[in-house]
């Protein structure tokens, strides 16, 4: 007895520690099941059928095969979570017994028909084939190797796991095509009233073979460590064995052995189940508690300070190597939020780490001051956000490392920084995660922190945003690589104002030639790009309104119409001028000038979309583009600025009130690019002017070629007097009593080679806006002068004048005088031969300068007179003053003196003034007799017109006063021609 107890204990020795706690059940089952054999044996025979067997089998069948599908539901879908080559073995050859256990069952004799007849030798076919299915499937998984794979090997298992499936299914399938088809290809297994036959004995022997070797092999897997349980495995196997034996010594099939065999074979089973696929479902458990204890080992071993927090900053898990190093003790904080449990700067850090780690998934390089017992200590900081579900409350990791020997350490450096402490320049000095240890008071100047606020902080305090990632990625790829580096930065002081500076970084290296911190010196060049801004927005923006200049409203505009032709919408180009700005020049300064500038294009700006665009093109001329703007549109902008500048402006002390014009050009009709558009918009502007100011007017076809025609007479009149195109006619001047030649009236005329006879309506004003009146006014004094002084020396009358007309351009020169002087030098025509005619408007205009210009000519001797008197304004005492010789009653009251008694009366009054001036008269366009009448009735002095001569060539002028001389000698009348 002792001996055997001694051979069980070493036997159990040899047993894997693993597997000695599981001994005991199978162990159990097994003495149970031999109980069950030996009762069987013992009294079985006296019984030898059983009542109502087909039910019992069907039910025991049933069972097994429920139990086999499970082995194979299981196995096949905890394969993905527990890949195992031998379970997916095991799972696929018990969906091929279960499938055959059923196809026993229905062939079982007394079932109906399952294909063909039914019968004890078709349902033993079906049986023996599932047991050498079974047998074979546990000795090849008891056999091959239990170990974890790796997980490319689990892709490619689960790519292949139908393989073993398909196979067992095509076995499957063979079996029953022989067995339901070609039964006489099998030998015979049982005989009636004699029982099993030799060959179905010596095949249940041979699964009982089988699972013997399964046996032995299970036996060698109990000495070493496995990834399943061998006990129970060993025991389900051992249970078939006994059930195999009962399938040898059944007599008739519907005996005790028998159905005892198919109850061993249910039990069998649910070991087996048991022994693998529950073990497997409870496996992963195990690993957790398993990795809960690796966990806590780890845990104890860490030397630092580790806290478990919420979202919010309160204490979930103290762990503390060293109770001292806690502001309290861990049963305090636990509970307690860190504002409560720190001081207000330590609490403010701690949840700066905190939420940082939940923005980004992690903290780490902070550093917090906690006073302790034995004074303050310094702890850096990590803090690491925890996976968590979805739906569950974020915790924060927060490791905690007493850094107080290295912050002394740092203390020590910051004294060897006094020799950089004088620098104007910020000078910096961190470690290799750039964590600030050593700064120079040029930095709390530069930055507004001082240098315990930025002790211990990354660089990053300082950053704005505004300095691109690709400069901070270049930095750090040249100082991780040894080199220097050189860049600028974009930086935020403490105060939150911005401010640029450049910067130096180098890395400082230790005696062996590694890196051991990095070296900043920096320089605020903030001023520096400042200017530079200011001469790039000098370069593209109006310095005094602070609108686009001409520059970049062009490449706006050009955007705006590429916009506009692409989404096929309107645009409007508007140009504005302000109407008599200059008189706010010359009356009150450029200072309010400008002033009322500025207010007018911020009026300007008021009423504008975010899409237009406002320009000032110089002086007081504004340019506004409107995308997305018709006619109608355009117009209703116009009438809005009309009524925004009407508004009376306060500049300094002065009201000042402005009214302006408006050109209106829309895209596409009137141009299909800027400058076009632009052009026509000035086009209408001047329209505007031109007729009456204070509105706006659409550029018309009629406005461009009035445009075209203006531009083509201009630039052929610049070469008008060097190719001699000018020339002068002469109309005739003739007393009324006795119709004598008293003067001529030089008339200027230009015939160009391709464009014919141009009208002086048409190129006088043109003349006068170009400034070319001055050189043709004075070819035109000193070509009628020579011509006056020829005809003197021909004999005409002494005191007959030559009238020249004088532009206001020209009378306002400060020349004139001279120039009169030379004139009548160069010629030798006497000064009361000349006569210059002055319009209204060129009299009124300055009437206190004009006045001095008046005398100085008529101390000359030059006769003054004044054209189309009675058209315009003039003041009766400024005329007093003029010492005028002559007033030229205008034609528009002389064509209906005749007819009209209201120019009778108009011209009877300025008779009666020019008379009691002492003044002459003469009346321009007389055309017939009866105007000729009716001004010798009215007591007018001489008269000129049709009625007499059209203007005459200088020939043409002398055949004229030939023929009169003629007609004169002969005791006649003249002629009217």
């Amino acid at each position: 007895m002792d001996r055997g107890s001694e051979r069980v204990r070493l036997g159990l020795k040899r047993v894997h520690p693993q597997h000695r706690e599981f001994l005991g059940q199978p162990l159990a089952v097994l003495v149970l099941l031999l109980a069950g054999v030996l009762l069987t044996t013992q009294f079985g025979g006296a019984l030898p059928h059983v009542d109502g067997y087909l039910a019992w089998h069907m039910l025991l069948e049933t069972t097994a095969i429920a139990v086999a599908v499970l082995v194979f539901a299981v196995g096949w879908n905890t394969h993905s979570l527990h890949p195992q080559r031998n379970i997916l073995l095991l799972a696929c050859g018990f969906l091929g017994v279960a499938i055959l256990d059923f196809s026993h069952m229905l062939s079982y004799r007394g079932m109906p028909d399952y294909v063909t007849p039914s019968g004890v030798e078709k349902a033993i076919h079906f049986w023996l084939v599932a047991r050498y299915l079974a047998a074979g499937a546990l000795l090849l998984v008891a056999w091959l190797p239990w170990s974890a794979i790796g997980v490319a090997q689990d892709r490619r298992l689960a790519r292949r796991r139908w393989l073993p499936l398909l196979g067992v299914l095509s076995g499957v399938a063979v079996a029953h095509w022989v067995f339901l088809y070609h039964p006489q290809w099998l030998p015979s297994t049982f005989v009636a009233g004699q029982g099993l036959t030799a060959f179905k004995l010596g095949a249940e022997y041979g699964v009982i073979v089988v699972h013997l070797l399964t046996v032995g092999v299970l036996l060698g897997r109990l000495r070493q460590a496995g990834d399943f349980n061998v006990s129970l495995l060993l025991g389900a196997v051992l249970a078939m064995i006994l059930s195999e034996g009962f399938f040898t010594l059944y007599a008739s099939a519907t005996d005790v052995f028998n159905l005892m065999g198919h109850v061993y074979k249910v039990l069998a089973y649910l070991l087996l189940y048991r022994a693998v696929f529950v073990e497997m479902i409870a496996a992963p458990y195990r690993a957790l508690s398993e990795a809960r204890q690796h966990a806590q080992a780890i845990l104890e071993a860490i030397p630092d300070l580790l806290f478990e927090f919420d979202a919010d900053g309160r204490y979930l898990q103290v762990h503390a190597p060293r109770s001292e190093q806690l502001a309290a003790a861990a049963a305090q904080l636990l509970g307690r939020t860190l504002y409560e449990a720190l001081p207000l700067e330590s609490a403010r850090t701690c949840m700066a780490a905190l939420q940082e780690a939940l923005a980004h998934g992690y903290s780490t390089g902070r550093q917090v001051q906690i006073p302790l017992d034995d004074g303050n200590h310094w702890f850096e900081l990590s803090v690491s956000l925890m996976r968590q579900a979805p739906h569950q409350a974020p915790r924060l990791v927060m490791l905690s490392r007493d850094i107080t020997a290295r912050t002394r350490d740092q203390a020590t450096l910051r004294k060897l920084s006094q020799a950089v402490e004088q620098s104007a320049s910020t000078i910096v000095i961190t470690d290799l995660a750039a964590r600030i240890e050593y700064a120079n008071q040029a930095f709390t100047r530069a930055t507004g922190y001082s240098l315990e606020e930025a002790m211990g902080c990354n660089p990053k305090l300082l950053h704005s945003g505004k300095t691109p990632q690709a400069t901070y990625d270049d930095m750090w790829q040249q100082l991780t690589s040894g080199n220097t580096w050189r860049g600028e930065f974009v930086n935020r002081r403490k105060d939150g104002s911005e401010y640029t500076e450049s910067v130096l970084i180098s890395p400082v290296f230790d005696d062996a030639g590694l890196p051991t911190h990095y070296l900043a010196i920096k320089e605020d060049i903030t001023q520096r790009k400042l200017d530079e801004q200011r001469i790039e927005r000098l370069a593209h923006f109006d310095a005094l309104t602070d609108l686009p200049n001409r520059k970049l409203f062009a490449s706006r505009c050009e955007q705006a119409l590429s916009l506009s032709e692409r989404s096929h919408q309107p645009l409007a180009v508007l140009y504005l001028d302000l109407d008599h700005f200059k008189h706010i020049n010359d009356s009150l300064g450029y200072r309010v000038g400008d002033a009322f500038l500025v207010e007018v294009a911020q009026r300007l700006k008021s009423v504008l979309r975010d899409e237009d665009t406002l320009s000032r093109q110089g002086g007081d001329e504004f340019v506004l583009v409107l995308p997305y703007t018709d006619a109608k549109g355009a117009a209703h902008v116009a009438e809005r600025l009309k009524a925004l500048l009407a508004t009376p402006c306060r500049i300094e002390e002065h009201g000042l009130v402005v009214t302006t014009s408006i050109g209106i050009a829309v895209f596409p009709e009137d141009g299909r690019d800027f400058e076009s558009l632009a052009q026509r918009a000035d086009i209408a502007m001047h329209r505007a002017k031109q007729e009456g100011r204070n509105g706006y007017r659409f550029f018309t076809s009629e406005m461009q070629r009035q445009s075209t025609r203006i531009l083509q007479l201009e630039s052929a009149l610049r070469q008008a007097l060097d190719n001699r195109e000018l020339h002068l006619c002469f109309q005739p001047q003739v007393s009324i009593a006795g119709q004598r030649l008293v003067g001529a009236e030089a008339l200027l005329r230009w015939t160009h080679p391709q464009l014919g006879v141009i009208s002086p309506s048409e190129f006088i004003p043109i003349a006068e806006g170009s400034g070319l009146i001055l050189p043709i006014g004075e070819w035109v004094l000193r070509s009628a002068v020579r011509q006056m002084k020829a005809w003197l020396d021909q004999g005409y009358p002494p005191d007959m004048t030559i009238a020249v007309n004088l532009s206001l351009a020209q009378f306002r020169h400060p020349g004139l005088v001279e120039l009169v002087v030379d004139v009548l030098q160069e010629s030798g025509l006497p000064a009361h031969c000349l006569e210059l005619e002055l319009t209204e408007s060129v009299a009124m205009h300055d009437p206190a300068a004009a006045i001095a210009v008046v005398r100085r000519l008529h101390a000359l001797g030059v006769l003054l007179s004044v054209d189309d008197f009675g058209t315009g304004y003039s003041s009766l005492s400024y005329l007093k003053s003029f010492q005028v010789h002559k007033l030229k009653i205008d034609q528009s009251f002389v064509r209906q003196i005749s007819e009209d008694g209201h120019d009778q009366s108009i011209v009877r009054a300025i008779l009666g003034m020019a008379g009691s001036l002492g003044m002459l008269t003469i009346a321009e366009g007389v055309e017939t007799a009866a105007q000729l009448a009716e001004l010798e009735r009215l007591g007018c002095d001489e008269v000129q017109g049709y009625l007499f001569a059209r203007p005459l060539s200088a020939a043409e002028f002398e055949n004229f006063v030939c023929q009169r001389r003629q007609v004169t000698a002969g005791g006649r009348t003249p002629a009217m021609s």
